[in-house]
């Protein structure tokens, strides 16, 4: 199963590369505003890319307080790097098993505790990310078509079931890993996302802290999204960002290809006409964005493999 999970992903993959280059001879005129980007939104961009990497970080700092496992900010930051360059370079969901598996070799944190804790998170992201899209919807209302009327029938569906699933009071039992295996995989995702749900839900300070990630993470990404639009000369109104920032979100929950590639810009071009631009908009859009996302990661490695081999010398110095 996983070998032919891989196999689909890199044909995936591969077929966007293909489709993106042959678009690109053909089209070379459509990719002139490339050349005259501001410099300064491209710093915005990448701060904004950084707090993104950061929220992400202070989510593992969270979720860890509850079972009695406490880290730094600077190590929190450091997992979200490799799970963020993971989810970035590697085959989907990379990025998760090594924050699970960096989590429980150091902190001892078992993989089925994290990933119901993760589960759970989801929740309040769908809940949150499919009222502000509906939000969206409401105020695009002069853009309906088809593309809008499929959109806010997901927008409702999610929120509804989100708004279902986070009201359920069931106290659950934990199913062991072996237990769970024997289990139909949809009833056992549903159940890991209620057994996580229901950790998080005990624990109202919790909910509070990650809903304020939650909101925090589609400011930083509405951010990022008006800069990358501005920087190639365009325009794009309040409500057309947030739906920029909430579809966005959702794709990343789709984890068929190494940074979702292909499958966000599918989702954008599907609603392009909602969103008020062309596909070759899109395109730019899309282009800005994953090659800042593309520099910023690359340099916080660097960097943290700099801090790490300093630290490693100065522990060393310390032994002798």
């Amino acid at each position: 199963m996983k070998l032919r999970r891989k196999a689909t992903s890199v044909l995936i993959t591969a077929s966007v590369i293909v489709i993106f280059l042959s678009y690109f001879i053909f089209n070379t005129e459509d990719f002139k505003p490339l050349l005259d980007i501001d410099g300064y939104l491209l710093i915005i961009i990448a701060l904004a890319n950084i707090a993104g990497v950061f929220t992400n970080g202070l989510f593992t700092k969270f979720i860890l307080e509850p079972f009695k496992k406490y880290i730094s900010i600077s190590e929190a930051f450091y997992v979200s790097v490799i799970s963020s360059i993971g989810n970035f370079f590697a085959p989907a969901g990379t990025g998760f098993g090594i924050r699970a598996i960096y989590l429980k070799k150091k902190h001892g944190l078992p993989y089925s505790e994290f990933m119901s804790t993760l589960s759970g998170n989801y929740i309040l992201v769908f809940l949150t990310s499919s009222l502000i899209g509906l939000i969206s919807l409401y105020l695009l209302k002069d853009q309906y078509n088809g593309q809008y009327l499929v959109l806010a029938l997901v927008f409702g569906l999610v929120f509804i079931v989100s708004l279902a699933l986070s009201l359920i009071r069931i106290k659950l039992p934990n199913v062991e890993p072996a237990q769970a295996k024997k289990v139909n995989p949809m009833i056992n995702n549903l159940y890991r996302v209620l057994y996580g749900w229901s950790k998080i839900a005990a624990d109202r300070q919790l909910v509070f802290k990650l809903a304020g990630l939650v909101i925090a993470n589609l400011v930083v990404a509405t951010l990022m999204y008006w800069a990358v639009i501005t920087s190639l000369g365009l325009t794009a109104k309040l409500p057309a960002l947030l739906l920029f920032t909430v579809l966005g979100s959702f794709t990343i929950f789709i984890n068929v290809t190494p940074a979702n590639l292909g499958i966000k810009e599918a989702v954008f071009i599907f609603s392009s006409t909602v969103l008020g631009f062309s596909v070759s908009q899109i395109l730019l859009i899309a282009i800005v964005d994953r090659g800042v996302q593309f520099v910023v990661l690359i340099s916080l490695w660097l960097l943290s493999v700099r801090l790490k081999s300093r630290q490693f010398i100065q522990e060393s110095q310390n032994q002798d």
